[in-house]
């Protein structure tokens, strides 16, 4: 072995944005690339972009979509100020979670849906703690929830439709206080205390 680095466009530079590391350009340049087709598979993220000639679907870091780095991907594009990706996003999990029965895949293909969807990588896990915990994330980032602590209740910033469509979640806990939160086929989100 060489050791030589590789040079190739990876979903890892997905997890700088909402940090505060990018500028608002340089924001606009990593989503725009991570929803290029060669790394949006429809369904998630691609580890590794599909004109490396190390992609393939199913290699474990290099073609595979990881939920949970999609999850925290769309939780950066919506806390950057690119709710419509991020909807996107959600959107594409929720599709691959179908899949699977509604439990997400630790990681599976990168496949389109022209080349058959998502396959369950051969030996990832169903259900798994970290891709099942990526539904935090997705609802969080696509209905605008931010949490404030000290006992508030979350704070609703949502700019478009949500994949989820209408509905209202009771019994929600956020710093021992307890709310609801009810969205309008429109995407409005209201947070009610309990």
């Amino acid at each position: 072995m060489d050791k030589r680095a590789v040079d190739g466009v990876a979903s890892n530079m997905g997890h700088l944005l909402g940090t505060g590391i990018l500028n608002a350009e340089e924001t606009a340049v990593v989503v725009q690339r991570l929803m290029h087709p060669s790394i949006f598979s429809g369904f998630g993220i691609r580890t590794l972009d599909t004109g490396n000639a190390g992609y393939w679907p199913l290699r474990y870091h290099a073609g595979a979509v990881w939920s949970h780095d999609t999850a925290v991907i769309l939780q950066g594009m919506a806390k950057a100020g690119h709710p419509g990706e991020a909807a996107q996003l959600a959107t594409a999990l929720l599709d691959a979670a179908e899949g699977f029965d509604y439990r997400l895949s630790e990681l599976f293909s990168g496949d389109t849906a022209e080349e058959g969807g998502p396959l369950p990588y051969p030996a990832s896990c169903r259900p798994q703690a970290w891709a099942a915990a990526s539904a935090v994330p997705m609802v969080l980032a696509t209905l605008g929830l931010t949490p404030q602590g000290g006992g508030a209740l979350p704070a609703s910033s949502a700019t478009s439709p949500t994949p989820f469509g209408a509905l209202r979640v009771d019994g929600l806990q956020a710093a021992g206080a307890g709310f609801s939160v009810a969205v309008e086929a429109s995407g409005q989100v209201t947070v009610l205390p309990a």
